[in-house]
């Protein structure tokens, strides 16, 4: 089955091959569908088996970079573009530390992904001083994408107006189809996330500085197998709380048993034992001990005891309101009369009658009086009386009512409170008894009955109280604790009931989770095969003269344990794991092999790969490997690769590995920077020092030391040339003519020294032997780098840089 096999049909086909029992397949299907089936299935109900995936647009099929441009963003001032040739290759950036190279880098990772690896979990300092100090405005940068087959590029833009924050840029992202919200509308968003076809220092520190989870997830990301993953995250989010039940049961059947022993009563002492037995509880026993009565002989004090116990007061807040409402019944009740009232009622009535006479006879005297008139500025009169006379009957007949009701709810409550008969010795039961006596003595008016219950009810709940607490004292001096230990008991006999169920249901749970893990595991394996192939084969260029041998790499564990494993042999013999017993250049070359086959996979829509600083702590023998793994990721991809080392060029020369482009990068004050095409290193500085050399608008005291700085780095890059041609010709190991190289460098002296006379404590012959061999001209043009320009030189720069051409020619 292929990676493009929709997962749920994997697993099935799985369980099938692997014989797992139905119970068991289908919670591990319920729970590769979500969380709604993995309850259905363990309650036995039926179930969908239909996963939810998200529809995303599908990725364009092949993706190259075309240009990155820069303004006014890290060390980069005015706009500059870099355009990256279209194709398969190698594009060497090169520049020394702060030249503004790596900000091209960041950029073409911040336009597409909206952060950098460099920045990420960093603290706040780290993300300052992104916005170029010099010319801050206008600050953007664009990365423009070629898609196979398409006539215009895709742009990713991203801006930022003055005093916006990182965090604030205006996104812009245009295709042929128009503009975008983002690049998950292409399709984009998580081709990004799994295949990241950057490469930075910060990724590959992972190995060291990072966490095994990390390093676990960045890779186990790319195999496709997170529902996998989710799958058993809803395993065990379902096991949890059916786990702690039974261990709550079974924790909770000790205790109890403990507590029951201590019971002067014969049930207790009985179900103590049966929860002290070994095996399973008989709850039938237990249930009924449970329901055996009371003692009949019981006597009258600890009858009333438990009575006091139980005796339901209600609280003094309840009490309290009821009091507020009735106040209010009875102030609103007193503001309708009730005399007032009936009268009111009477009369309405007569206007009523006298309205409805009107009606039938028309105007005339009134049939009461016969002295006023019945017409019809008396019936408009008589109607606004009749709606005020009905109003304010309705709202005393409205308040009276409320009022009844709120006195029979008073009535029940005091009657409702009954104190139990009998005495016990020490029990204030009298105190309640008067206090209960003194609240039933309600007054008949309404008013008086409020401020009752306010001033009576209190002594009641006091009394009540002290009654309760005398009343439990004797209960558990006389040993007696059964009702409420039965009461405990009968929780814990109605939770064991359930505990075969849940037992079940927990062993299913496991026995998902265990053949999932397996499953998982060998999926994760099977899938990583072509990724640990591939790193293998980095590794095996890169190691070069190492004696690390690095095995098939591995993902293992799960959950907080998860983590890859990267098995080694030194001089053929097993050493574990890799971490343990690589040097630091080891363990860049091991990421490097990490990594880079993520970048390159073959589900990756991208065609390119953006490699920043490569070749930090590698010697000489592994900066060649990588020469040879960058150009064979070269026959398909762009590679682009950004560095300030001069040692991966010219390996990439020396080795004649194919034609690569090398991009030199200069940052001049302000924060101008240049790009151009150059081609080894001696030439790039000769050319930059020539033009600076004829720049007559800054003055000469200002370019000398410039130029002949740059003069300096021609001779010792031709003498670095040098000296690499003859030792490797000699065979001299590349770890000796690293190290002969960086101890020599201290001093030009002593450099060409080393690429002349192949000893570099000779430095100080190398005057006389460039005066006898190539006269006074190689002789000044070497005083000058050494020492400083001044005299005819400064005079005349390009002269400098002529004689310098010269010196260069003859020490090479």
């Amino acid at each position: 089955m292929t990676r493009t096999d929709p997962l749920v049909e994997l697993i099935f086909n799985r369980l099938a091959d692997d014989h797992v029992p139905d119970n068991t397949a289908e919670v591990v299907l319920a729970a590769l569908t979500g969380e709604t089936d993995l309850a259905a299935a363990l309650d036995g109900d039926s179930t969908s088996l239909a996963p939810v995936t998200p529809v995303a647009a599908e990725p364009p099929a092949q993706i190259w970079l075309s240009s990155i441009t820069v303004a006014g963003f890290r060390g980069v001032g005015p706009e500059r573009t870099l355009p990256i040739g279209p194709g398969p290759g190698i594009t060497l950036v090169v520049g020394r530390n702060g030249s503004g190279k790596s900000s091209f880098a960041e950029a073409v990772e911040l336009a597409l992904t909206g952060d950098s690896a460099r920045w990420a979990d960093r603290t706040s300092v780290w993300r300052t001083g992104w916005r170029n100090l010099h010319t801050p405005d206008p600050c953007w940068i664009d990365v423009q994408l070629r898609v196979d087959g398409v006539a215009r590029p895709v742009a990713v833009s991203r801006s930022w107006p003055l005093g916006a924050g990182l965090a604030d840029a205006e996104v812009t992202v245009t295709s042929e189809r128009g503009r975008h919200a983002d690049l998950a509308e292409l399709g984009l968003a998580r081709p990004l996330a799994l295949y990241r076809p950057f490469l930075t220092a910060a990724e590959l520190g992972r190995l060291t500085a990072g966490t095994q989870s990390q390093l676990f997830d960045a890779i186990s990301a790319i195999l496709g197998l997170e529902a996998i993953t989710d799958a058993d995250q809803r395993l065990m989010a379902a096991a949890r709380p059916v786990e702690a039940a039974i261990k709550e049961v079974r924790a909770q059947r000790t205790a109890l048993a403990e507590r029951l022993a201590e019971v002067d009563d014969d049930r207790a002492r009985r179900a103590a034992a049966l929860l002290k037995g070994r095996g399973l509880v008989a709850l039938a026993a237990l249930t009924a001990i449970l329901d055996e009565p009371d003692e009949v002989t019981a006597d009258g004090p600890l009858l009333l005891c438990r009575a006091l116990v139980e005796l339901p007061v209600p609280a003094p807040e309840q009490v309290a309101g009821l009091a507020a409402r009735l106040a209010d019944a009875t102030a609103a009740a007193s503001r309708h009369d009730g005399g007032r009232s009936r009268a009111a009622l009477r009369s309405a009535e007569l206007l009523r009658l006298a309205i409805e006479h009107h009606e039938d006879t028309g105007d005339g005297s009134c049939p009461v009086c016969s002295a006023g008139m019945l017409d019809a500025d008396w019936r408009t009169a008589a109607a606004e009386s009749l709606v005020q006379l009905r109003d304010r009957s309705l709202a005393a007949q409205a308040a009276n009512t409320r009022l009844d009701a709120l006195l029979k709810q008073v009535r029940h409550f005091v009657d409702d409170l009954a104190v139990p008969d009998g005495d016990a010795p020490g029990v204030p039961v009298d105190a309640l008894r008067r206090a209960v006596a003194e609240l039933r003595r309600v007054p008949g008016e309404p008013a008086e009955l409020a401020a009752h219950l306010t001033a009576r009810y209190p002594a009641v709940v006091d009394a009540a109280r002290a009654a309760r607490a005398y009343a439990e004292k004797i209960l558990r001096e006389r040993g007696t604790g059964w009702r409420q230990a039965a009461a405990e008991l009968r929780a814990w006999a109605d939770a064991a009931a359930r505990l075969p169920e849940r037992e079940a249901t927990l062993a299913r749970l496991k026995a998902a989770r265990t053949w999932l893990k397996a499953t998982a595991a060998d999926l994760r394996n099977e899938r990583l095969a072509p990724f640990a192939e591939h790193s293998q084969r980095i590794w095996a260029q890169l190691r070069q003269e190492s004696n690390v041998e690095l095995g098939a790499m591995k993902l293992e564990g799960n959950n907080t344990r998860r983590r890859v494993v990267f098995p080694v042999s030194v001089d053929g013999a097993d050493n574990g794991t890799a971490l343990g017993v690589m040097s630091q250049g080891e363990m860049h070359a091991l990421g490097l092999a990490t990594f880079l086959p993520r970048g390159c996979a073959p589900e990756s829509p991208f065609r390119f790969i953006v490699v920043d600083d490569p070749v930090q702590s590698m010697d000489p023998a592994k900066v060649d490997g990588l020469a040879r793994v960058l150009a064979e990721l070269a026959e398909q991809r762009q590679v682009v690769v950004f560095t300030h080392d001069t040692r991966l060029p010219d390996a990439i020369g020396r080795l004649d590995l194919g034609r690569a482009r090398i991009v030199e990068v200069t940052r001049a004050e302000r924060s101008v920077v240049t790009l151009r095409t150059a081609s080894d290193p001696v030439t790039r500085y000769l050319d930059d020092a020539y033009a600076l050399a004829r720049n007559e608008e800054i003055t000469a005291e200002v370019r000398g030391p410039v130029v002949a700085e740059l003069c300096r780095s021609a001779i010792e890059a031709a003498c670095h040339r040098v000296v690499w041609r003859t030792r490797v010709g000699r065979g001299v190991p590349h770890a000796d003519i690293e190290k002969a190289i960086e101890d020599a460098s201290r001093r030009v002296a002593t450099i060409v020294a080393l690429a002349v006379f192949d000893d570099a404590e000779r430095g100080g012959d190398v005057l006389g032997w460039l005066g006898r061999r190539h006269g006074t001209r190689a002789v000044n043009a070497y005083k000058a780098c050494r020492e400083g320009v001044h005299g005819a030189y400064l005079a005349d720069l390009p002269g400098l840089v002529a004689d310098v051409r010269f010196l260069v020619g003859v020490l090479s």
